[in-house]
């Protein structure tokens, strides 16, 4: 599934936490709100998933996502 199919039901002031995962150690990318995470990300293949809901602050919580590591570009020059 990919990162856009996986949030399409979390409301746009929702938490992600977004971490891509390579070599099976995962490097953080950061914390944004669903209304502004935007770009090539949301193609990326969701790996794990879960949310932590935090009871005292008034929204669900921080749903954390794992993705693919970005592919590199090979470039061929003629």
């Amino acid at each position: 599934m990919k990162l856009y199919e996986a949030i399409k039901d979390i409301p746009d002031n929702e938490w992600l936490d977004i971490s891509e995962v390579k070599r099976d150690e995962p490097l953080h990318i950061g914390r944004i709100t669903k209304e502004l995470l935007k770009g090539e990300i949301l193609e990326r293949k969701v790996l794990k998933c879960f949310c932590q809901l935090e009871p005292e602050r008034d929204h669900q919580g921080i749903h954390y996502f794992y993705v693919e590591a970005r592919k590199k570009e090979i470039h061929k020059f003629d």
